[in-house]
């Protein structure tokens, strides 16, 4: 029943929950935060690091989610600075195990669960947990010069003994990246660095005939910061602020399918500048 089903995350950013809830999917940030107080400004940036968390479920919780093609993720006035820190190429990172070389890339990591499970109806019925399989994948970010590169493993541990389980583990050995690219754009009004992938067809469907949805992910991008011309500048960095509260924006765009028209959705968050 399968190939290698895997995982996305994210990657990535922040902040008081909020939830969309349209069609099928429930999306919702769940958690998250800047680790460095204030707002900063383009004269006087501030690097921080970040954390984040979001889930994606079915309104029925007994359903796996429909499966997503791409995210998007930023933070109001969080600008990303990926060529003035150390990378590593995703040629690199995507390869069977990660060479020591890129250690001085990684900027984060993460867990990231999933349910896999057949497109066609089941004794459960249609997209049922029951007739689906957990896999959750450790998740590494790596900055590769111009985005991050999202590093899944299953480190070569057995299927979690149930979806609420948060121990490392798949049907088969996973070791797989997806390539992130960095887009500048206005969130909340003042710019911010969308981190923007594509899911590759192979981890949407590890097979014919089977879906891999995300169920939750979870990330840390730590503080990474140096002096560049008598300025600290960090690998993320806070250039503003509108108000007293900054929005963390995840932009979700589902697969289409025979029957249904891809579809976009969006979950914010507020937090504290």
């Amino acid at each position: 029943m399968r190939k290698l089903w895997i995982a996305l995350l994210a990657v990535i950013a922040v902040f008081s929950m909020a939830s969309v809830a349209v069609a099928i999917n429930v999306y919702k940030v769940t958690s998250g935060s800047t680790t460095v107080p204030g707002k900063g400004s383009k004269a006087k940036p501030i690097p921080t690091g970040l954390k984040f968390g979001y889930t994606v479920e079915d309104s029925d919780s007994t359903k796996r989610a429909t499966v997503i093609e791409q995210y998007a993720v930023g933070v109001e006035g969080v600008v990303a600075n990926p060529t003035k820190f150390p990378k590593c190429s995703f040629t690199q990172l995507d390869d069977a195990t990660v060479p020591t070389s890129c250690q001085k890339a990684q900027v984060g990591a993460g867990l990231v669960k999933n349910a896999a499970g057949p497109v066609v109806p089941g004794p459960g019925g249609e997209r049922a947990l029951s007739d689906s399989s957990p896999c959750n994948l450790r998740m590494r970010l790596y900055n590769d010069g111009d985005g991050l590169t999202l590093r899944f493993d299953s480190d070569g541990r057995p299927i979690p003994p149930s979806f609420d389980s948060n121990e490392v583990g798949c049907a088969l050995p996973i070791a797989t990246a997806i390539n992130g690219k960095y887009v500048r754009r206005s969130i909340g009004g003042v710019t911010g660095s969308d981190l923007v992938f594509s899911v590759p067809f192979n981890l949407k469907h590890p097979l014919s005939g089977i879906d891999n949805s995300v169920r939750k992910v979870t990330s840390a991008i730590a503080l990474k910061s140096k002096t560049i011309n008598g300025k600290k500048r960090g690998f993320y960095e806070k250039i503003g602020c509108k108000g007293s509260q900054r929005l963390i924006r995840a932009t979700f765009i589902t697969e289409a399918t025979a029957s249904t028209p891809s579809q976009r959705f969006i979950a914010t968050r507020q937090s504290k500048c």
